[in-house]
């Protein structure tokens, strides 16, 4: 794992950094290139393996330096460190995998970033936060899901520089927070009140290496009703323990263990996955400690099965079928 204070070193020191900022100019990826330049995050070439470096078109990152410059004179540290962390999450370290218009390509992946401070990972010793590039619907390109329930577009090929890739895309990717902030931007409020109400939240908020199936707030809106301890079991099997369980790693029949002892089974269907019953209908809302998808009921109860063994090592990257 790259720590920060390396990557700041390595990019001060290295020449090869400089392809990148020249590659991200040349194409018209300049408001990036100056965004990188004003505090530098890392050196690609440190990363040890090729580099995907996702880079926001000038549509979709205004930079005028005038503003940039009286803003950064009165920014607190906080938020400068905020941004250092945000360039951390634009870069993915796994060998390029070319996009191409019109080429199928993998219909998801699971990639590690260079994001490893642990305000923002919880995923267990040595692993960075992670982002998932997949197909959704007819989408001739594929999306990349970060924190909050939040996607952007990939909108032109990869362009390539020495130490990999430079891949455009619609927006900014935004950095993950816990369960309990994540829940209200998936409409998921009333499920949240009430692993509030259950105790479980505050553990779910730090416990790594999790993944919650959150029913909307419509769906939930019956379940809210159950007694106390009914209720209570309920929640504990929507949580999925020991694995970030991001989408392209849903196959079927694929068994998880849940938070209350429970052993639940992948479906897929027309491309659909379901667990126990319940289709995911958004997935892959990255958090600090793991994943969240959204339901469209609460999933049926589970049969007690001995817990199966738990994953704890990092999520399989790269392109997944």
């Amino acid at each position: 794992m790259l720590t920060s204070a390396l990557l700041v070193a390595l990019w001060a020191a290295s020449a090869l950094a400089e392809p990148l900022l020249t590659v991200l100019q040349a194409n018209g990826l300049t408001n990036f290139a100056k965004w990188l330049q004003e505090d530098p995050p890392f050196d690609p070439s440190a990363a040890g393996r090729r580099v995907i470096v996702y880079a926001p078109t000038n549509q979709f990152l205004p930079r005028d330096g005038d503003v940039t410059v009286a803003r950064r004179q009165t920014e607190g540290d906080a938020q400068r460190e905020r941004e250092r962390r945000e360039k951390e999450y634009h870069a993915a370290n796994q060998e390029s995998v070319v996009f191409k218009r019109g080429v199928l390509v993998p219909e998801g992946s699971v990639y590690d970033t260079l994001l490893s401070d642990p305000d923002w990972v919880n995923l267990g010793p040595g692993c960075n936060q992670r982002i998932v590039e997949k197909h959704v619907g007819l989408t001739s390109a594929p999306v990349v899901l970060t924190g909050l329930g939040e996607s952007v577009k990939v909108t032109a090929n990869d362009i390539p520089f020495d130490d990999g890739v430079v891949r455009p895309i619609s927006g900014v990717f935004m950095l993950p927070g816990n369960l309990s902030y994540t829940l209200p931007f998936l409409h998921a409020d009333a499920f949240r009140d009430a692993l509030q109400e259950a105790g479980l939240l505050s553990d779910l908020d730090n416990r790594p290496l999790i993944t919650v199936l959150a029913p909307t707030n419509g769906a939930f809106k019956d379940a809210a009703s159950l007694a106390s301890a009914e209720l209570a079991e309920l929640l504990k099997e929507h949580v999925l323990v020991g694995v970030p369980a991001y989408t392209p790693l849903l196959t079927e029949g694929r068994t998880f263990r849940t938070l209350g002892g429970s052993k639940v089974t992948i479906e897929l269907r027309d491309g659909i996955a379901s667990i126990n019953g319940a289709k995911i209908i958004a997935g892959d809302a990255i958090i600090t400690n793991g994943v969240v998808h959204t339901i469209g009921k609460p999933t049926a109860n589970a049969t007690t099965a001995t817990p199966s063994a738990v994953i704890t090592g990092p999520a399989t990257t790269g392109p997944l079928s």
